[in-house]
């Protein structure tokens, strides 16, 4: 099987899973395992988006409206399996 290169949804679409709990900064970037600069693009854009929000704690937590970006993107993984 030959693997796909991530694009800039995956990486937000991943970043926006793993603070469905809770997330430090670090933590989060060991999960994504990418270069630093490109984390630190991809978590801005998440929260620029709306998808995850800081807390006050410094950890990073999905909003509603990154719940329904994850459920749409499964439903568009899904979509696109289907041949």
């Amino acid at each position: 099987m030959i693997e796909r290169r991530r694009n800039a949804y995956d990486f937000i679409a991943q970043i926006t899973q793993i603070c469905k709990d809770p997330t430090g900064k670090t933590a989060l970037y060991h999960a994504v395992k990418t270069a630093y600069r490109a984390f630190e693009r991809w978590l801005n854009k998440a929260i620029q988006l709306k998808l995850i929000q800081p807390m006050e704690d410094n950890t990073f937590q999905t909003t509603i409206k990154g719940h329904e970006f994850l459920k749409k993107w499964a439903e568009l993984q899904t979509f696109l399996k289907e041949e």
